[in-house]
């Protein structure tokens, strides 16, 4: 079939931007059981989009061969997710029986669900948040991270709490108290150890999360930890660095797992015997498999997983490698292999029972959804039956990526060229490009159908998302390199990324465009400050102009008004505040808005509490004063992202339309000026 010709950026999508915010669904943790009749029962979390971004338990039960049928656990109206740290996780877990707990969106009580019957509540959220929850193995005992919001007379603290489950006090009992954030907690399968994950400012978990464990013990109808010692890795792991320890979990056999970044990957770790660790024996403790990827994460969420065990002692883990996350079945010691199935790569969560894995986890050529494997079999089945609302000849696949960068470095990143069934654009012509920031800034780019990317490539625009220098699946080493560098090193790798691709030949150097959320936001506006100080010196520039969503604009502000857990987090990326008073000066946007010659897009949550909305104002202020071309939307009830449809629409479709106006094509259906607006502010929806 012919193709029409058209321009670049005109083309008539596939992917409706109503698609493509309906895709938008995010997950928050998957459990799974193996049941009677060989069938198994699996439950996940989903954030939607269309229900106002409320967050539903759901629950599958069935078979790989057979099939199944999928339930919603939680009552209309009923939505959850945990507060603590902000960035919530950990909303939900396994309750005694074939109860489901969890954390009520707005009341952030715990509450225990059960089919047909109203939810009970099981700790009250008044001034805590709670997350992460774990069961002691005899169902009688619920043991969570607790986070006391607003800070307490004595200060900010966080602690491990016990709470009683079956009828007797349900006050909770602290169970471990700092210093510091103390997280993902962990039961050994006989009830007598507990594990956990400490840290304390100015450190991230990232930096130096130390792996602690102790005796549970029970008296008197109390819990208690006793015996408590450091395992492995935080800031005194006896090596020239600190060692940062994530996702820790006990197997069937009472061997403490982990994993710690101590060769440089988060490489996964186990004690040498059953039981209690001794003090300090983690540290030397010798890798599960040795190879040149990640099995751990950044802990930006509670309740994470990414590796389990099958009943006959495998052991299954995702790990990240080359900017593609893969699900890999090995016994210890053994070449991996990997998990039967789709090609995954982009795996969020796993949990294993017996011979099944349940995955989160998405391919380059399907979005992420649920998966089940039976490894005895090697069938799999999408539990969410989840299709691209376009084919395979509209869809574009990832391409990785990797180029030179400043101080003699290589960077990376996912190409995503536009793709059409139906569309060309003209021979003598090149695509424009959107340059996408992750967050995080410790985040990394997944290799994934994302509807988010094919909402640009269908219509005939390329996409490359960076991996730049700090971001996670590359080694400790790699994350490192942003180390006092956020705004310098970052920026080089975006406008390294633009430039490499238009010397290949690949996109238009004078159609380029930088767009990222939050950490991404600051990289963004970063950029365009970058390039204008390049042009003072009569060079090109990189950006035509950049988008802004939620995106810190000044450093020192936001040292000073974000929450606790990211109070300290800019003494590692920039300097100790308020010593480097200087730096966080000229490595913000804000201050350096007579450097900003492009214009610029700004989309901010009205109720965000990690960059709050009075950044985006006086961002768009500075902008005004100095005249340069600007636009900020304001999403009434929105957060740290957005997480409704109606509001993910308008922003793709303001940003499509922003771009177009710079660029100077015409969206195919045409769209409502942007740059002729100062501020607009979407209707008010209530978020569940």
């Amino acid at each position: 079939m012919s193709r029409t010709v058209a321009p670049f950026g005109s083309w008539v999508s596939a992917l409706s931007t109503e698609d493509a915010a309906a895709g938008s669904v995010r997950f928050d943790g998957v459990s799974l059981s193996e049941v009677a009749e060989g069938g198994v029962r699996v439950r996940w979390l989903e954030t939607r989009p269309d229900e106002a971004g409320r967050g539903v338990v759901c629950e599958w039960v069935g078979s790989v061969r057979s099939g199944g049928s999928a339930v919603d656990l939680l009552p209309a109206g009923v939505s959850a997710r945990s507060l603590v740290n902000e960035y919530g996780g950990g909303a939900w877990w396994d309750g005694p029986g074939d109860t489901v707990l969890a954390v009520d969106a707005r009341s952030q009580d715990v509450v225990e669900i059960e089919a047909g019957v109203e939810p009970v509540v099981v700790v009250a959220g008044a001034g805590v948040r709670h997350a992460a929850g774990v069961l002691t193995p005899d169902g009688r005992w619920l043991v969570a991270e607790r986070e006391h919001h607003p800070a307490p007379a004595d200060g900010f603290h966080h602690d491990l709490v016990a709470v009683r489950l079956d009828g007797g006090a349900s006050t909770p009992i602290e169970l471990v108290r700092g210093p510091g954030f103390v997280a993902a907690p962990t039961v050994s399968p006989d009830g007598a150890h507990l594990a956990w994950l400490n840290w304390d400012h100015p450190d991230m978990p990232w930096d130096a999360a130390a792996l602690w464990a102790g005796d549970l013990v029970e008296r008197s109808g109390a819990l208690a930890v006793e015996r408590t010692r450091r395992v492995a890795g935080g800031a005194d792991a006896g090596l020239n660095r600190a060692v940062s320890v994530c996702l820790p979990r006990w197997s069937a056999d009472s061997l403490l797992w982990w994993c710690d970044d101590r060769d440089d990957f988060w490489h996964l770790r186990r004690s040498a015997r059953p039981g209690l660790p001794e003090a300090g024996s983690g540290d030397s403790a010798p890798l599960v498999w040795d190879r040149a990827e990640e099995v751990g994460e950044p802990r930006w969420v509670a309740g994470g997983r990414r590796y389990g065990w099958t009943g006959d002692g495998r052991v299954v883990a995702a790990s990240t490698a080359g900017g593609r996350t893969s699900a890999w079945v090995a016994e210890p010691g053994r070449v991996p292999e990997p998990v039967p199935g789709p090609q995954f790569t982009s795996v969020e969560r796993l949990d294993v029972d017996g011979q099944h894995v349940a995955l989160i986890a998405g391919t380059a050529t399907q979005p992420t959804t649920v998966w089940l494997v039976d490894l005895s079999s090697g069938e799999s089945l999408d539990l969410r039956n989840v299709s691209t609302p376009i084919g395979a000849d509209d869809s574009s696949r990832p391409e990785p990526i990797s180029f030179p960068t400043s101080d003699g470095e290589v960077a990376h990143g996912l190409f995503f060229p536009p793709a059409s069934a139906t569309h060309a654009g003209p021979q003598d012509a090149l695509p424009p490009l959107v340059v996408r920031i992750h967050g995080g800034p410790t985040a990394a780019a997944r290799a994934e159908w994302s509807p988010s990317v094919q909402f640009w490539t269908t219509r005939g625009i390329a996409v490359v998302e960076v991996d730049y220098r700090g971001s996670t699946g590359y080694g400790r080493r790699y994350r490192d390199l942003l180390r006092g560098r956020w705004g310098v090193a970052d920026v080089e790798d975006c406008r390294a990324a633009a430039r490499w691709l238009a010397d290949h030949g690949r996109v238009d150097p004078a159609s380029c465009v930088i767009r990222g959320g939050s950490a991404g936001g600051f990289t963004a506006l970063g950029a365009l400050v970058s390039d204008g100080t390049e042009r003072r010196a009569a060079g090109p520039g990189v950006f035509a102009a950049a988008c802004s969503l939620y995106g810190v604009t000044d450093l020192a502000r936001l040292a000073a008004d974000t929450h606790e857990f990211e109070s300290r987090y800019l003494d590692g990326l920039v300097g100790p505040w308020p010593e480097d008073a200087a730096t966080y000066a000229e490595r913000s946007p804000v201050t350096q808005v007579d450097l900003i010659g492009a214009p610029v897009l700004i989309l901010q949550g009205s109720d965000d509490p990690v960059v709050p909305l009075s950044q985006a104002e006086f961002l768009r202020d500075a902008l005004a004063e100095r005249g340069v071309p600007h636009a900020m939307v304001v999403f009434a009830g929105e957060g740290h992202g957005f997480r409704q449809s109606t509001n993910i629409v308008r922003a793709l479709e303001t940003e499509l339309a922003f771009y177009g106006e710079v660029l100077g094509f015409v969206p195919a259906g045409g769209r409502a000026a942007v740059l002729a607006r100062s501020t607009a502010v979407a209707p008010e929806r209530p978020e569940t």
